[in-house]
């Protein structure tokens, strides 16, 4: 399942035509340079994709680059401005995020940019396990649950409305200790996103009125000061493994490769879900692409805030790759996502906790180029 079925037509004197065009292999002889020394330079951003641009330099060996999982925010900022913090390779020629540009952002010096999404995540709630009592198959989380936990007005694992969802008491007294991120997060933001639609009456009518979110969207908000904070999606799976009661959101490719568990929550069809892929993907089946910005480069999906299928994982989102839109840079990440993002690279992604992303989304991202 390729995004983009134009390929290279051929090669000459073992030379990638794309090489040449778009000026990023360097320090080599025409004669000797081929495709498997391609650079598409240095990114950054969000760390719910790390695995994922760690994976695909298996799955498309004919490219090489850097990246630095620092955050959604970190990531967008040192692409816009080329400013990366220290420690992160420069200059910043892609970024990853999973708050998509709102398509009013200026890159210093005025340069244009794609931003199309690449990869299905789902943001879980991963647990401690140590003192519960977990029913086979995982612990289950109603809407009402997840969302008295994560404002703060749920306490303890022995509370009556997680007990009703798993059938018995899993806990005689178990403090519930929640783990958010300190950094400028795009799971935050996604998290923050469904909170602000399930959480009230007109996504869980009936919610308790100590349960409804009052805290707003963003890539950071002010949670409870008893919560822990920690930074990046590797900080809070840490924490999460090292704090007896735990529980915090992490993304699924994270939480997969930590061996933590994941809580299964009630979707919007009123059934439990866990972070499947195939669940993620349904999630973002039902999502409606849009293009936007100068040019219409940008595309993003919306309505992923609160899935409504049967079968949707209910914290989804699409992970978004950014690069600039001059044809040197651009014919580059356009080969290079047609080369990781097929079968193989889909079966990847699975295997890491990603979902591909359906094949209308990919061809709907066709048009950018």
């Amino acid at each position: 399942m390729a995004f983009y079925r134009e390929r290279l037509s051929n090669l000459v004197n073992s030379i990638s035509v794309l090489a040449i065009a778009s000026g990023l292999v360097v320090g080599q002889s025409a004669s000797l340079i081929s495709l498997a020394a391609t650079s598409l330079g240095n990114g950054a951003g969000a760390s719910t994709v790390n695995a994922l641009f760690t994976g695909l330099k298996t799955v498309a060996p004919g490219f090489t680059y850097t990246y630095t999982a620092n955050g959604s925010g970190a990531g967008l900022k040192a692409f816009l401005t080329q400013t990366p913090p220290a420690g992160t390779p420069s200059p910043i020629t892609f970024a990853a995020s999973d708050d998509p540009v709102a398509g009013t952002e200026k890159v210093t010096g005025g340069r244009g940019y794609v931003q199309v999404p690449v990869i299905g995540v789902g943001i879980t709630l991963a647990y401690n396990a140590s003192g519960l009592t977990v029913p086979a198959g995982g612990i289950k989380l109603s809407r009402a649950s997840y969302c008295g936990i994560l404002n703060g007005s749920i306490t303890n694992w022995n509370n009556q409305s997680i007990s009703t969802d798993n059938g018995r008491q899993i806990a005689l007294n178990v403090p519930i200790k929640v783990v958010h991120r300190t950094d400028s997060s795009g799971s935050t933001f996604v998290l923050t996103s469904h909170l602000n639609a399930a959480c009230k009456p007109a996504g869980t009518p009936g919610i308790p009125s100590a349960y409804v979110w009052n805290r707003g969207v963003g890539t950071t908000v002010n949670w409870p000061s008893t919560f822990i904070g920690a930074n990046g999606g590797g900080g809070v799976a840490t924490a999460i493994a090292s704090t007896k009661g735990a529980i915090g959101y992490v993304d699924s490719a994270t939480r997969s490769s930590k061996g933590l568990a994941a809580a299964v929550l009630r979707n919007k069809a009123g059934n439990y879900t866990p972070p499947s892929s195939d669940a993620i993907q349904k999630a973002i089946e039902g999502g409606t692409v849009v293009k936007y910005g100068t040019n219409k480069k940008l595309i993003r999906i919306d309505n992923l805030s609160d899935p409504t299928g049967s079968g949707a994982y209910p914290i989804s989102t699409a992970s978004y790759l950014l690069f600039y839109s001059d044809a040197s840079i651009a014919n580059g990440f356009k080969t290079f996502i047609n080369s990781a993002f097929g079968s193989a690279g889909d079966a990847l992604a699975t295997s890491l906790g990603y979902a591909p992303l359906p094949n209308s989304i990919k061809t709907a991202s066709k048009g950018v180029f």
